[in-house]
């Protein structure tokens, strides 16, 4: 079977790796030169270090990215937590979810002791152990109903819940659909004790992506990058190929000003993974009212505001911490997390749901950043800014609430040979790199089954 999928980013390269492995001959389309989608990174000229769009941690959980990662040899690049541990600071002082090597889920209700927490927190984060494993699926309802239901209070959402579930889902509790929060809550903490420590990258993303493309081209498969696909050619309800128009590969083309040239790919089935607001150009004018189609314009973005900083001494002292009481959610030393140290010190800070922050200028976001070191940070007192970027994901991901829970699609479609792939899919996660491969293996499992 002739295989087109459009799109080189997690779900992409899944969907277009597990039809290679399967004998099927797949040409994948990139419309840019870098890899990864929302999910990617580039090397920063000045310092030379990879800087991410924004940092994308992964949890032990992702059982279907880490079995990709394995299968195209990238599993080194891979920086896996012995447990759970999550350094967080305040005005009074550190405390750590630091989660013991115990059997799931008291792994969990060990590390909760370890938190600074007042003991009425404690007990209703059991509480809401309880619902979770034993109560129904929330449907239809939002985190914050969800919390307020199972008798979560001010103070354990401010230090539990909302860092934890934002971080997660890049929606306020108070927009995000609670199933998603509660599905990721029992795969993460209650299968087993792994399943919920951090993993890391030791390279900037665009480094796994190209591992994975290797492996992909190695097999077989046709990679185009700068190609951008425009039609999905439909002739009796079947889908024929992709039209693309083929713009500049290399930096001497792209300066010579070589003209872009149309292309079609020839295919039995054809995957579409690319982001929601993407899909329905590609159709033809007359399906885009039909669902699944019509329905994708129901989805929102949420935006993520990263701030990348670089510092004359080193100031923070662990990979990562929670900043409470921030507008900077979290930092990273991302220097150390690439295996260097000492000076500079290259730090990242992350806003999700950054719906007010994406509003406000570069200088107002880089002086945040600075300001929540000097407050929680005594090194700080002496140190410099030499450098600093501000990054803005507009459509970070779709915005989880309940509403798009009804509408994201499964990856079939009713045009014969179509199929749907992205973390906007009906995966049951929310937008994640695990949920934007576990969509791209549905899609090729869909797309072989016929």
């Amino acid at each position: 079977m002739k295989v087109a999928v459009i799109g080189a980013g997690f779900a992409g390269l899944a969907a277009a790796v597990d039809l290679q492995e399967r004998r099927h001959q797949v040409t994948l389309l990139e419309r840019r030169g870098v890899l990864g989608g929302r999910a990617t990174s580039y090397r920063d000229a000045v310092s030379g270090e990879d800087v991410d769009n924004g940092t994308h941690l992964m949890v032990g959980a992702y059982a279907a990215t880490f079995d990709l990662l394995r299968r195209a040899g990238a599993e080194d690049l891979l920086i896996f937590q012995d447990d759970l541990h999550i350094d967080y600071v305040d005005d009074r002082g550190w405390s750590a979810l630091d989660c013991p090597p115990l059997a799931a889920p008291l792994h969990l209700l060990a590390g909760l002791l370890s938190l600074r927490l007042p003991w009425a927190v404690r007990w209703q984060a059991l509480r809401l152990w309880m619902a979770v494993r034993f109560g129904k699926p929330p449907l239809g309802m939002t985190l914050a109903e969800y919390l307020r239901r199972n008798g979560q209070g001010p103070d354990a959402r401010r230090l539990l819940w909302d860092p934890l579930a934002t971080a997660i889902l890049n929606e306020t509790p108070e927009r995000a659909a609670a199933v998603l929060f509660y599905n990721v809550y029992r795969e993460a903490f209650l299968t087993r004790r792994d399943a919920s420590r951090l993993v890391f990258l030791r390279r900037g993303y665009a480094e796994l992506h190209e591992r994975v493309a290797r492996y992909f081209q190695h097999r077989g498969g046709v990679l185009r990058r700068r190609a951008l696909a425009e039609t999905i050619p439909i002739e009796g309800g079947r889908v024929c190929g992709v039209r693309y128009l083929q713009r500049a590969e290399t930096r001497d083309e792209i300066r010579q000003g070589k003209d872009a040239v149309a292309g079609f790919v020839d295919a039995d089935a054809v995957v579409a993974a690319v982001p929601w607001n993407a899909v329905p150009p590609l159709v033809p004018e007359a399906l885009r009212a039909q669902p699944p189609f019509a329905g994708l314009a129901r989805l929102g973005g949420s935006p993520i505001v990263s701030v990348e900083m670089w510092l004359d001494r080193v100031v923070v002292d662990r990979p990562m911490a929670g900043l409470r009481d921030s507008e900077m959610e979290w930092v990273f030393d991302k220097g150390s997390i690439y295996g260097r140290t000492g000076p500079p010190q290259h730090l990242a800070f992350i806003v999700s749901a950054a719906r007010r922050s994406a509003e406000r200028s570069n200088q107002e976001l880089v002086a945040s950043a600075e300001a929540s070191l000097r407050r929680y940070f005594p090194a700080m007192a002496g140190a410099a800014v030499t450098r600093s970027l501000v990054l803005r994901e507009a459509d970070a991901t779709f915005a989880s609430d309940p509403e798009a829970e009804a509408v994201r699609p499964g990856p079939v479609t009713p045009v014969r040979g179509l199929y749907l792939a992205g973390d906007w899919t009906a995966t049951g996660l929310p937008a994640t790199i695990e949920g934007a491969v576990r969509s791209g293996l549905a899609a090729a499992r869909a797309a072989e089954a016929g």
